[in-house]
């Protein structure tokens, strides 16, 4: 091979910033390593990847696209590769990239990360946050090693590790003719104004439950953002539903009150999705050793209304 794997680093760097010294800013080096190492892949290729373009910055020809996915893939495969040998050592050492659905990320990611650091501390975490549809999508891409999700929406070509099941609540405002009451219905709940969270997959399945039983919900807001849903409700436009509760959603302290949905309801199993080739890395299993064990030992207990 005519060229090194920091020289395939900064190709990807220029590509992705689209700029030499955006490039050279990010790996800490000089724009002139950055542009001899194109030169270089270019040399070594026989053809144009780059156009230089004044004002403009760099712009990848078609073959200089197609070229930076397999370099891509390439640093991807390394990335792997170098962990998992500096794990055969000692303790798992690298870098777990690590996405995770965004409205339960406040309650399922301190537990997780913190146990991690504590039993892991070679291993660094890069968190994203997304939507069912966005979080799936970079672990098909390769974008991401592991995925905190549901298992509904990941796709059969992945492993999935369940570490709960996540029965609805409902959030009842404390002025709602239902607040006091133990428990609540879909058939009371579809009675009265509803704020429904509006992130991928989320909508639909709620949407769903209501429907099962011949129900159609009184939408009075849509959000997309937790906290927004917990302040509207809590403002008395109108009752929620959610998955995952805080003990915070529980002591009346917001203007509302988590409620369990009796009857029949569909109960989402979450937990850690990843690639089957990634099944022996060292950064990988130690997440789903951490998720496991914490679920195990009822970490996430205090998040989940049982019927």
């Amino acid at each position: 091979m005519n060229f090194t794997l920091k020289q395939l680093r900064y190709f990807d760097a220029a590509l992705r910033s689209g700029s030499i010294a955006r490039a050279a800013t990010e790996m800490n080096i000089s724009q002139s390593s950055i542009t001899a190492a194109i030169d270089q892949i270019e040399q070594t290729i026989g053809a144009e990847l780059f156009r230089r373009i004044p004002a403009k910055g760099l712009i990848a020809t078609e073959l200089g696209r197609a070229a930076g996915k397999h370099i891509a893939a390439f640093l991807d495969q390394s990335r792997v590769f170098e962990s998992d040998l500096l794990s055969l050592v000692g303790d798992p050492t690298g870098t777990l990239r690590l996405a995770c659905y965004e409205p339960t990320a406040p309650y399922v990611l301190p537990p997780l990360l913190r146990k991690i650091a504590d039993s892991y501390p070679e291993v660094r975490i890069d968190v994203m946050e997304g939507d069912m549809l966005v979080v799936n999508d970079l672990l098909r891409s390769g974008s991401v090693d592991a995925v905190l999700t549901y298992r509904r929406y990941t796709h059969p070509d992945n492993r999935f590790v369940p570490l709960f099941r996540a029965r609805p609540w409902a959030l009842i405002p404390e002025h709602s003719p239902l607040s006091g009451q133990a428990s609540v219905t879909l058939r009371d709940l579809a009675a009265q104004p509803l704020i429904m969270l509006d992130v991928h997959g989320t909508r639909d399945y709620f949407l769903t439950m209501f429907q099962h039983q011949s129900l159609t919900p009184d939408i009075v807001h849509s959000t997309k953002s937790g906290a927004v849903l917990r302040g509207l409700v809590g403002a008395q436009f109108g009752h929620a539903i959610l998955n995952i509760c805080g003990p915070n959603d529980r002591d009346r302290q917001g203007g509302y009150i988590a409620t369990p949905i009796a009857g029949e309801v569909d109960v989402p199993l979450y937990g850690i999705a990843y690639a089957p080739q990634l099944e022996n890395s060292a950064v990988v299993r130690a997440i789903i050793d951490t998720g496991t064990a914490l679920a195990r030992q009822g970490t996430f207990e205090h998040l989940l209304m049982e019927p």
